[in-house]
């Protein structure tokens, strides 16, 4: 009935709070009653507090974008509840996109590479033959 909502919300949560953050170099912090009435303007079914918590909380949102998540899981579902998240790995925007298939491999060679994962996913893609 409803699929796909909660890839919406991490969907919307990445552009509206983490690449914002990523470019100030600041922690994310997303309070549960603002996220949930921009959601609701943008045609979100009312009164799915826990989807939205759920798809937050869920390692399909923060780690492959580099975050850790530093607020408490399983929160209460209520309008002032806040989650936050720290970067981990910095990683530049324009090499790596959210859901890009390499970031699994960030975190895999921590150490190994001086330059860290972003250098290591730039490199990977330099061998990449150009699209025309």
């Amino acid at each position: 009935m409803y699929s796909g909502l909660s890839e919406r919300v991490r969907t919307v949560a990445d552009k509206t709070y983490v690449q914002p953050a990523r470019r100030r170099g600041d922690i994310v912090r997303i309070v549960l009653g603002e996220f949930k009435k921009q959601l609701e303007s943008q045609g979100f079914p009312r009164n799915h507090p826990n989807q939205i918590c759920t798809a937050l909380e869920s390692r399909k949102f923060w780690q492959p974008r580099g975050l850790k998540m530093t607020s408490p899981p399983r929160q209460p579902r209520r309008n002032e509840t806040r989650f936050e998240f720290a970067f981990v790995t910095p990683v530049s925007s324009k090499s790596v996109q959210p859901g890009d298939p390499l970031l699994g491999l960030m975190g895999i060679l921590e150490g190994a590479i001086p330059e860290g994962a972003g250098a290591f996913v730039r490199e990977l893609r330099r061998d990449k033959p150009a699209s025309r």
